[in-house]
């Protein structure tokens, strides 16, 4: 029968044969990087230098970073218990079947009676017609073709 202190002496032996192997495989991996350092004539400085330079977009551009969240503020509130909806997303209980929700707006903030605006006719409406009616007589004998076909 093996005894705990045997197994403890292989662990401890184990484990200086596996200190070695990693102090060798660093020292062969840092031998290849000055190697390649003299190769190309690099110094420590090159390499901060470009370590230091900012890869990829800056924070705060363009994408919001990932898991970032805004907090928006309640719009509409319950005045009975006092549980509030920012006007986003699926409506609570409380107010999802109510006709008119401004009874519930909450004084002071960014929220409006929302009113039915007509839409603008587009400046270019014309030229739009112009062009969807030479893109169907183009079609047309396309179509032809691949019916004869």
């Amino acid at each position: 029968m093996v005894t705990l202190d045997a197994i403890q002496s292989k662990i401890a032996k184990l484990q200086k044969q596996a200190e070695t192997i990693v102090e060798k495989q660093t020292s062969v991996g840092l031998t290849k990087i000055r190697d390649l350092m003299a190769r190309h004539g690099l110094s420590m400085a090159d390499i901060e230098h470009f370590i230091g330079k900012k890869r990829g977009r800056k924070p705060g551009k363009g994408v919001k970073a990932a898991g970032a969240k805004r907090t928006v503020a309640a719009k509409y509130a319950d005045p009975k218990t006092g549980a509030t909806w920012t006007g986003r997303g699926r409506a609570p209980a409380w107010i999802r079947d109510v006709k008119d929700r401004s009874k519930f707006l909450i004084e002071g903030s960014a929220a409006k009676p929302a009113a039915k605006v007509a839409r603008k006719p587009r400046a270019n409406a014309a030229a739009v017609k112009k062009t969807v009616a030479k893109r169907a007589k183009a079609a047309t004998p396309r179509k032809a073709a691949r019916k004869a076909a």
